[in-house]
């Protein structure tokens, strides 16, 4: 679990969001970072390899959808990072899902 602005927030529930579009991955990343002493978190999605293009309109308006269903199940707002088919590591066993640059 992790603790953004005062939310709780479960990666599950960011896979939640991300398994039910059918555009994406269930591959992603979370990175929380601290901007001005402001706690930050960013996801990067990876994209199914059908529907990644070069079309920069899809992406903003894929970008925006996930942005937009991650703060309404969570009531947080984050920053979306949409990656290609393959960029997020998959490990074997237990999967690496969160990054946190603010105790480096």
């Amino acid at each position: 679990m992790l603790i953004i602005r005062g939310v709780n927030v479960f990666p599950s529930q960011i896979e939640s969001v991300l398994l039910e579009m059918n555009e994406t991955q269930p591959h992603y990343l979370l990175i929380l970072d601290r901007v001005e002493n402001l706690d930050q978190l960013e996801v990067w999605v990876g994209v199914d390899q059908h529907f990644f293009s070069d079309e920069i309109h899809k992406l903003e308006t894929l970008s925006a959808k996930i942005r937009d269903s991650i703060q309404s199940a969570l009531g947080l707002s984050v920053r979306v990072k949409l990656v290609e088919p393959k960029t997020i590591e998959r490990s074997e066993g237990k999967a690496r899902r969160v990054i946190d640059k603010c105790h480096f």
